[in-house]
């Protein structure tokens, strides 16, 4: 069986997460990001960690982009950047982007140039505390 691979854009918390859970899984991972200090971060803990302009379609394609089975953008700082990833990763023939958006507008803006999913985390990651916290209480008795 072929092993997974999977190209992470953005190295800080978020990303950095995702790259090092999805190698730990067993996944390929080529971890990208304009920061080398970011990419040093990683470099132990994936198959590839490389400093790379994922604006740049050219850039991506010399990494092989489309041959993952998905590309996650991670950044959460940088809108513009994040929505020419998209468009780049788009152009170099990857067929599945995954990326990350601040809220409800930055969604629609991301889906519209391509993404195939999009994550809103800080509202993800609110919704899923709510239900841990009331399966918790509602799981006690007395509660």
């Amino acid at each position: 069986m072929q092993q997974r691979r999977f190209l992470v854009i953005g190295l800080g918390r978020f990303g950095s997460a995702v790259a090092v859970g999805l190698s730990k899984s067993g996944c390929e991972v080529v971890a990208v990001d304009h920061l080398m200090e970011y990419v040093e971060a990683v470099k132990d803990r994936v198959a590839y960690a490389i400093q790379l302009d994922a604006t740049n379609t050219d850039a991506l394609r010399s990494i092989d982009a489309r041959s993952c089975e998905a590309a996650i953008i991670a950044m959460g700082g940088d809108f513009e950047a994040s929505v020419m990833s998209v468009v780049a990763l788009k152009d170099a023939g990857v067929l599945r982007v995954i990326a990350r958006a601040r809220d409800g507008r930055q969604a629609r803006v991301l889906r519209a140039v391509g993404a195939a999913e999009v994550l809103e985390v800080e509202s993800e990651v609110g919704r899923q505390l709510a239900e841990r916290l009331f399966q918790r209480s509602d799981s006690k008795p007395g509660a």
